[in-house]
């Protein structure tokens, strides 16, 4: 029987004072947890756990300008022979202009990161499949959170949820020409000016190869088959404007959702494959728009833009919004001045219904 070496520990530092802390763990083996608590400003966490079943619980508070830095690792690295499954990553951060990066190795693994203030920076990295990624940022401005999740099989699951004015969220799953698949994301912003948009995955360690070179700046990015990914932006009866929403999918049988309430939005969401299908649902708003590209056979689009002085168009300015070969296409606006331009081609069919005064619909249909 192989021998199994096993090392509990627990760190914990703690201080009252504004100076520095400076925490640094490292676990090898399985079964590990390690609690980490913070408080000032200015402290540092660095933390390594190689192996499976192993706990990370960072929590730290401050309340002035110097931020906190959390680093935490889990997993042998990228290669199978490696462990690190099955891992735990739970970090918490109350103040502001702090920073939290997580890199998680192999499968089953879970990292969680929780930010409550302003200008607020959360990175995760995960590699492989049947992983969880979550983030939330709360009750603050001008915060940041990225995900980058990868995994030849797929099955991974990402949440960011940004409560405050001035954010930006973006999840990347996969690259491509790799059959990533069965992938979930998710972004739910509630506030007024936040973005979905694109991620510098080329600061990662590694780096993700392919993502800013394929990506054209789009927030949300899914490679393969049987994905799906959704925004959610505004509530209505909020005074929540000016969005912005941009979802991208590479490969079949996908689903892309975008929601956005009240004013000045704008939803991107372009898809490349067989068989993908997008919702889009901009409601009781003014000057909205949709941009929407569907490139590949038996697609579906369904959009309902309620308002006055909305629009749905291609990606690019003043350009048709496409949808080809065998696509169906559903749309409907409520309201006054709106403008649909919409071209399709190969036996694909389009239902448009407006509902007001001076609205303008082109459909252009070739074989």
């Amino acid at each position: 029987m192989k021998k199994v070496s096993l090392l509990l520990g627990i760190v914990l530092a703690t201080s009252f004072a504004m100076a520095q802390n400076v925490a640094n763990t490292t676990q090898n083996g399985d079964h590990n947890g390690v609690e980490v608590s913070q408080q000032g400003t200015a402290n540092l966490l660095n933390g390594t756990q190689t192996g499976d079943d192993n706990t990370a619980q960072i929590n730290q508070t401050s309340t002035g300008t110097p931020k906190n830095e959390v680093l935490i690792e889990q997993g042998g690295g990228i290669y199978e022979a490696n462990p690190g499954n099955d891992n735990i990553i739970s970090a918490t951060q109350n103040g502001k202009n702090n920073y939290a990066k997580s890199r998680e190795y192999k499968n089953n693994n879970t990292s969680s990161i929780t930010q409550i203030g302003d200008d607020q920076y959360a990175k995760q990295w995960i590699w492989a499949s049947g992983n969880t990624a979550i983030q939330s940022q709360t009750a603050g401005i001008g915060n940041t959170s990225e995900i980058a999740i990868n995994g030849i099989v797929g099955g991974n699951h990402a949440t960011i949820n940004q409560v405050g004015n001035l954010n930006d969220g973006s999840i990347g799953q996969g690259w491509t020409g790799w059959n990533h698949g069965n992938n979930t994301a998710i972004i739910s912003q509630v506030g007024d000016r936040n973005t979905v948009s694109l991620a510098d995955y080329t600061t990662f360690n590694p780096r993700l190869d392919g993502y800013t070179e394929d990506l054209n700046g789009l927030g949300i990015q899914q490679y393969g088959s049987n994905n799906e990914g959704s925004v959610s932006q505004g509530a209505i009866g909020s005074m929540v404007t000016d969005n912005n929403a941009a979802l991208y999918q590479f490969g079949d049988d996908n689903k892309g959702l975008i929601t956005q309430a009240t004013d000045w939005n704008t939803a991107n969401l372009i898809q490349l494959g067989i068989s993908n299908s997008a919702e889009i649902t901009q409601e009781s708003g003014n000057s909205n728009i949709v941009n929407l590209k569907q490139d590949g056979t038996d697609g579906e689009a369904t959009i309902l833009q309620h308002g006055t002085g909305n629009k749905v168009k291609g990606i690019g300015i003043d350009v048709m919004a496409t949808s080809f070969d065998g696509s169906d296409l559903n749309v409907q606006q409520f309201g006054t001045t709106n403008i649909l331009n919409l071209q399709q081609a190969d036996g694909a069919s389009a239902t448009v219904y407006q509902n007001g005064t001076s609205n303008v619909a082109t459909v252009s249909q070739n074989q």
